[in-house]
This record gives structure tokens, sequence and C-alpha cells, in this order.
């Protein structure tokens, strides 16, 4: 294996530290709401809890730029090897917080710093990816940034695993260490990830580009503010559909619907485990007909059975729920398989990274509100979620109209 696919396989590594990291809030909000946000009402804790993941993810567009920037000017691997690092050691640490009845306001203060640490990293980790991707695999960008899709869902379906059998081993009364284990072990995921960097010499010190261009980065930006703007169109619905499938609907299922946990979280990491086989084969499909075509179909598709899968995931039956949710990896891996090349190739080589992350991160900066707004529109109406994936669709037919007009394939 060839040094930079040695370094693309740990890194890759590194990105599942990054969701299992950054899921991991999410999967366990309700126990954090209680927590560090506890007042009279479980409707408010719960959505303060969703507004701290939000705030998370919006420091993500400062975290792309500047990590973007750095990758442009000196080297994209050195800088997502950083990214790993910092969100490793933030998530293990939030797993020593005291909590609010411990020290009052400063634990929900401390929680949020930590989150936009995460916020920082995250920003620049999963979009130089695949910028490395799109550079160094032109002929199957869709396959290759398929893989990596598949690999950060395995970030997902491990922090979903790991809440199954901690919901499973542990008895109720085991109190904060049902969610405190699980942060816990991104400390061990992180020194595996030290330890593979080491044992297979990874170099990240390097230059990649030899003679950076100088030109003001604000500038280069603006001269594409129209792939910019796309970007951010199709990584918003892109990215609020994942959260809202993979992460949301798990705790919707087990808070409103009555489910168990662990057969909530079981579910939840049998629909990860089709969405890993799914991403790269859709990439695949995309590469050969054309990702603006693969994108049309499904997305269209979706839009009109998107009432009857929201139905089934409300009926109370198990088996209609498993059908919904399968129903909704399908079109939403098609969709992801087929744009998310698309990110990195509308932008002028010179400033490949530092497009691609600072639109990616405004797009799941956007995305991060998506839980907070699905449940606050799920109480207060029975047509909410449906009308959020409609307008979330519609967000993505704007995105694709405008890459259409840049010339993309």
């Amino acid at each position: 294996m060839s040094d930079q696919k040695k370094s693309l396989a740990v890194l890759s590594y590194g990105n599942i530290i990054e969701w299992y990291d950054f899921s991991l809030y999410i999967y366990f909000s309700t126990y954090i709401a209680a927590e560090f946000f506890p007042t009279e009402s479980r409707f408010v804790s719960y959505t303060l809890a969703l507004a701290t993941f939000f705030l998370g993810a919006l420091v993500r567009p400062l975290g792309g730029l500047l990590v973007g920037w750095l990758g442009d000017r000196y080297n994209h691997l050195w800088v997502i090897n950083i990214c790993v690092i910092v969100m490793g050691v933030s998530t293990f640490m939030v797993a020593f917080l005291p909590t609010y009845e411990t020290i009052g306001v400063m634990a929900p203060i401390f929680l949020i710093i930590i989150r936009i640490l995460q916020g920082l990293s995250a920003g620049g980790q999963f979009p130089g990816l695949i910028t490395v991707a799109v550079n160094r695999f032109s002929s199957r960008q869709g396959f290759v940034v398929g893989l990596i899709y598949a690999v950060a869902s395995l970030g997902l379906l491990l922090a979903s695993l790991v809440g199954f059998i901690v919901n499973s081993v542990l008895p109720e009364g085991a109190g904060s260490l049902h969610w405190r284990i699980p942060f816990m072990l991104s400390g061990v995921l992180l020194v595996i990830y030290l330890w593979l960097s080491y044992k297979y010499k990874i170099e990240y010190s390097k230059s990649t580009l030899g003679n950076p261009k100088r030109e003001n980065v604000l500038y280069a930006l603006l001269q594409q503010w129209r792939a910019i703007v796309a970007v951010i169109c199709l990584t918003t619905m892109a990215a609020s559909l994942y959260f809202l499938v993979f992460t949301y609907f798990v705790n919707y299922r087990i808070e409103s619907l009555g489910v168990s946990q662990n057969s909530a979280f079981l579910v939840n990491t049998g629909v990860l485990l089709l969405a890993c086989i799914l991403y790269p084969i859709f990439g695949n499909v995309a590469d050969r007909y054309g990702y603006r075509k693969v994108f049309f179909y499904a997305a269209i598709l979706l839009l009109i059975l998107v009432y009857p899968l929201v139905a089934l995931l409300k009926s109370g039956n198990e088996w209609f729920a498993i059908l919904s949710l399968v129903g909704f990896t399908f079109f939403m891996a098609a969709i992801q398989g087929a744009i998310s090349p698309l990110f990195a190739s509308v932008f002028d080589k010179e400033w490949i990274a530092t497009g691609c992350a600072f639109a990616y991160s405004i797009g799941n900066a956007l995305s991060g509100g998506a839980p907070m707004i699905a449940e606050i529109l799920n109480h207060y109406s029975q047509m909410g979620l449906t009308m959020f994936v409609l307008g979330l669709m519609l967000l993505g037919f704007v995105g694709i109209w405008m890459l259409g007009k840049l010339k993309t394939p």
C-alpha cells in the first residue's frame, strides 16, 4: 500500500472517531438534558440540550475556513490529523464533566465550551477528507467519497451499538454511567488512532502545494460565491436528513412513541449498517450515470413517498417503523452518494480545500439545528416532520439547480 493510501486509511479511521464523538451527544441528549439543563418541563430541557448541539454546529464554518486555508497553504493531511486529536480529547473530557446538581450553571457552560471545540474540529476534518479524495481519485470520485461516508457512518454505528450495549448491561439505577461510559470510550479510540499513526509512520509535515497562491482568501471565496451557495444548500439538505434519520428519530421513538431504548438503538444500528453498504454503491452508480441525474431520481421519489414514510414511522408498529427507516436510509444514501463528490470539484484547484470546507461547514452548521427544529415542529403539528423534510428537499433542488449553472457532471 502506498504512503498516500496509508495516510488516507488512518485518517479515515480518524473519521470514525470524529463521528462517534460528534453523534454521542445527540444519542444521549435525553440524559444530558436532565443532568445539565434541568427544568420542570421535559420539552424545555430537551430543547435546550438540542440547542447546545446546534451551537456546537454553528462554529463549524469557522473551523472549516481555518482548516481549509491551512490545508491549501501547507498540508491537508496534517490539519485533518490535528482535528481528529482535538475531537478525541474534547469528547473524552465530557465523560468527567460535573452536572448542574454539582456545580450549577457552570456545568452547561463547560459543556458548551467543549461543544464549540468539537464543532471547530468537525468543521475541517470531514471536508478535508473529501478534498483529498477528489484530488487523488478523480476517475472514481463518487465511489471513494461514498466509502468516506460509509466510514463516517461506522462512527455513528459504533455510537449506536455502544448505546445499545450500555443500556442492556447497566441497570436503570446506574445514573450518569449510561452516558459517561460511551464518552470515556472515545479516549480508547484516540489512543488506537495515535498508535496507528506511529506504527505506519504517517507523514503529516510535508507541504503538498509547494508554492501556495497568496491572494486574499476572502476575495477568492467571493469570486466563487455561486459554488459556495450551491454547496451550502445541498449540504444543509443532506446533513439535516442524516441527523433526522440516524439521531433524532432514535430519541423520538423512545420519548414520543414509547419504544424501549434497547430496541431503538438496535434498529438504528441496523439501518446504519445498511447505510455503510449503500453509500459506496450509490457513489459508484453516480460515477457511471451522472451525479445530477441520480440526485433527481432519488429526490423526486423521496418527495412522493415522504408522507407515507413519516406515517409508517409514527404508526406505533415496530415493523412499519423499520420499513420507514430503511426507506429513508435508501433515499438518503442515493442523494448523498450523488452530490458529495461535487462539494470539492466545483471549486478552483488553488482553493479547493478552503471552498469545500467553508461551504460544507456552513451547511452542517445549519443542519445542526435540524433535531431541534424537528422537535419543535413535531411538538406543535402532526405534519411537522413531513413539512420539514419537504422543505429540505426544496432546498436541495435549489442547490442542484445552481450547480447546473456551473456545468457540473
